[in-house]
């Protein structure tokens, strides 16, 4: 006798049955991640596409622009001026400031369509893009200030490194990560309690630094544990980076940031779904022990 097939039941990571270890926080990012990395694989490559437009720019564009106005005050009046205002910018801004702004605002709205698709699938809905896109442009502004208190330490890492040295800012970014993991571990889970509880700004950041003020432990494991497991993949692209330098010798700096751009495309989009699935089981692991401390105390 035949039977009809069963019909498929979603597998759920969310929310947790019990407190986890760190390693087990690992494990069932890694799950998430896997599950949710073909859905979240475009908004993830193209959010780090938007963060290396201001390399890429200053790389392109920014010498050329430059060139050709002191080219044409040279001709003119003999003037030249180091950092020209572009005619297109607002006044008091540079073609290369208002490409920052513009990159680090789209960044956010990225981040926050990759976070409510993990979401979805961690507790086995279906993602629907239509929902996704609404909810994170309305929630948009005031998700810079979630999204500032929990990579505003990273971000300004980042930018000191690239300032020191471009070509080797993510090296510096680790060596400066170090003594900024205790803030970092106590504000970084205010993005998936901005975006998946649908919390207040503020109110994201104060139940972040809450649930993580006793147990910011935990986080600085799960942060050094995930920056080990993209670091292997980064020292593969280091790989890749040293075999096309061999190959492009005699190229010129644009070409060369060009390809440095790619090989961080390729990285971060694989980087970033994993982070974020990282964060959200941290932040639900944080919960639920928080929760349990509460009853405990009643």
């Amino acid at each position: 006798m035949n039977r009809a097939p069963l019909p498929a039941v979603p597998v759920t990571l969310l929310p947790l049955p019990r407190p986890l270890m760190t390693g087990e926080v690992l494990d069932a990012a890694f799950r998430l991640f896997r599950a949710g990395l073909l859905r979240t694989l475009p908004y993830s490559g193209l959010a780090v596409l938007v963060l290396e437009l201001p390399a890429l720019y200053s790389a392109v564009l920014g010498d050329t622009y430059v060139f050709a106005h002191r080219t044409t005050m040279a001709m003119g009046r003999g003037v030249a001026v180091e950092n020209p205002v572009s005619p297109y910018a607002m006044p008091g801004l540079t073609d290369g400031m208002l490409v920052f702004v513009s990159a680090l605002l789209l960044s956010v709205l990225l981040f926050g369509v990759i976070t409510l698709r993990l979401s979805a699938v961690s507790r086995g809905e279906r993602p629907s893009f239509r929902r996704e896109i609404p909810t994170a442009i309305r929630r948009w502004p005031p998700a810079l200030i979630a999204t500032l208190a929990a990579f505003g330490f990273p971000m300004l890492i980042y930018g000191v490194a690239s300032v020191v040295n471009p070509f080797l800012a993510i090296q510096l970014t680790f060596a400066l990560t170090l003594p900024m993991l205790w803030p970092m571990a106590l504000f970084i889970v205010s993005l998936p309690a901005f975006w998946c509880d649908g919390l207040a700004p503020f109110a994201a950041v104060a139940r972040a630094a809450r649930i993580s003020r006793r147990r910011t432990w935990r986080i600085v494991g799960a942060i050094l544990a995930t920056g080990c497991m993209v670091a292997v993949f980064y020292v593969l692209t280091l790989i890749v980076a040293a075999m096309v330098g061999a190959v492009l010798a005699g190229a010129d700096l644009v070409l060369m940031s060009i390809v440095r751009s790619l090989l961080v495309l390729v990285l971060g989009a694989f980087g970033v779904p994993f982070v974020l699935s990282v964060l959200i089981v941290a932040y639900e692991d944080l919960k639920l022990r928080d929760a349990e401390r509460r009853e405990a105390r009643a």
